[in-house]
């Protein structure tokens, strides 16, 4: 609701409260906008005027003595107005700061409930933290069957895959990031469909490296076809991480084997990690009312792949254009026109339209937006960051712009093409990766 909207209505006469969805919102928009607020001011003491104007009784008056209670006149029709009117400023004064602060505190009642939904334990350990006793596996208990179509071709490399265990090997244990430091989360975008059960592969794999000290921000993409060792497997593609871990019972599950992957790939700890599918993705840019993107070029897909598994024409003309969940999914998954690493710009794209479109919202709008967010994605979104350290980094960076991010990937200029059968498979050329760690660290300067 603009401002233009908000005017309109108060010279209606709409009152903010809690009894329809449009009052609830100017309420909203009164206590965030000062402009708004001065605007009401001048329309009540416009109408007290008015009313004081019409009062039919002489400026100068002289003392008389009430009369009793029982001979009262009734009040006359002004005296009335300007009772009620005296009355329903006093209301305003008093009651829409409570109503917007009850308001603020259900919301944030609501967001709480849903991130303690969407977190789970981490599978790394952290140095000094109490462990669980770890469950006992039955001994000669078989691996399942591997699904035909749902892992990658077997890898060519001679490195064996690990024969079967009784007990899962040993997790390491990684120390905390200290409160206040720079910390590195793992970003998984996960392509299974809204009917799918079986294990799903990466289809985004994002690093995203916040310091707080600093107020930097820096994203690294790694392209899901990129050929890598998989703890424990051997080499294959990095997208089939998640699904041997999800197969094969890994402890954590296949994030934190997709998790131990990165890590070791790029030499740097990973302290927490987001995974969140396509609906979840869907859901959350809606609930955002929609994100900004500024397409650099033409982009058209005659038989883009839907989730239905059918296929449908995608489009998209140069310039900014505001997007819902469907479509910013569509152009952070189309690829066909371009390449793989076209779109894992596009990707960060979006995700910087994400926090763009919340810097935009004044604080109390960012919070009942946040509530809608968090909603949406309960269902669809698993991380391991602890409540307090999301509202740290939150409060660290509340004043930080999108343009500041820095925007890194593993692109087509830094990888060779094929791995024996796989020619398709991606191989990191020599010292690229360093590199961009090094970028990704603030250790080098953008370029």
């Amino acid at each position: 609701m603009d401002c233009g909207e908000v005017r309109r209505l108060l010279k209606q006469g709409v009152i903010p409260g809690s009894a329809s969805a449009e009052r609830a919102v100017l309420g909203f928009h009164l206590s965030g906008c000062v402009e708004c607020r001065a605007y009401r001011e001048r329309l009540q003491e416009d109408l007290l005027a008015e009313l004081l104007i019409h009062d039919p009784q002489p400026a100068a008056r002289t003392y008389t003595p009430a009369p009793p209670a029982e001979s009262r006149q009734p009040r006359s029709a002004v005296g009335k107005a300007l009772w009620y009117a005296g009355l329903a400023l006093l209301m305003t004064i008093v009651l829409v700061p409570l109503i917007v602060l009850g308001q603020a505190a259900l919301s944030i009642y609501h967001i709480h409930r849903n991130v303690q939904a969407m977190i789970v334990p981490s599978p790394v350990p952290v140095a000094g933290a109490p462990t669980a006793t770890p469950t006992k596996v039955p001994a000669q208990t078989p691996r399942p069957s591997i699904p035909a179509l749902t892992l990658p071709p077997p890898p060519p490399s001679t490195t064996p895959i690990r024969p079967v265990t009784t007990t899962p090997p040993p997790t390491p244990t990684q120390a905390a990031p200290p409160a206040g430091g720079p910390v590195n989360i793992l970003l998984l975008g996960s392509d299974r469909r809204p009917d799918e059960s079986d294990p799903s592969r990466t289809d985004s794999i994002i690093i995203a490296r916040i310091d707080p000290q600093r107020h930097r921000v820096a994203l690294l993409s790694l392209p899901r076809d990129l050929w890598v060792e998989i703890p424990g497997y051997g080499q294959t593609r990095l997208n089939a991480a998640n699904v041997w871990g999800q197969i094969y019972g890994e402890p954590g599950g296949g994030v934190a084997l997709v998790r131990k992957t990165v890590s070791n790939l790029l030499g740097i700890p990973i302290d927490y990690t987001i995974y969140v599918d396509f609906q979840g993705f869907i859901d959350m840019i809606d609930a955002l009312g929609g994100v900004t993107v500024d397409v650099n070029k033409e982009i058209y897909d005659p038989a883009f792949p839907t989730m239905d598994y059918g296929y449908t024409e995608a489009h998209f003309l140069p310039g900014p254009q505001h997007m819902d969940g469907a479509t910013a999914l569509m152009f952070s998954r189309i690829r066909h026109p371009d390449s793989d690493f076209a779109r894992m710009r596009r990707q960060q794209q979006v995700l910087g339209g994400i926090l763009a479109q919340l810097r935009d919202q004044n604080a109390l709008e960012s919070l009942e937006r946040i509530d809608a967010v968090s909603t949406a994605l309960r269902d669809y979104v698993k991380t391991d960051i602890p409540e307090d350290r999301m509202l740290g980094l939150a409060w660290a960076l509340r004043d930080f712009t999108p343009g500041k991010i820095e925007h890194y990937v593993l692109d087509e200029n830094m990888v060779s093409f094929g791995v024996g059968e796989d020619r398709w498979a991606e191989v990191a050329r020599p010292s690229a990766l360093e590199g961009l760690v090094r970028k990704l660290l603030g250790q080098l300067a953008q370029q």
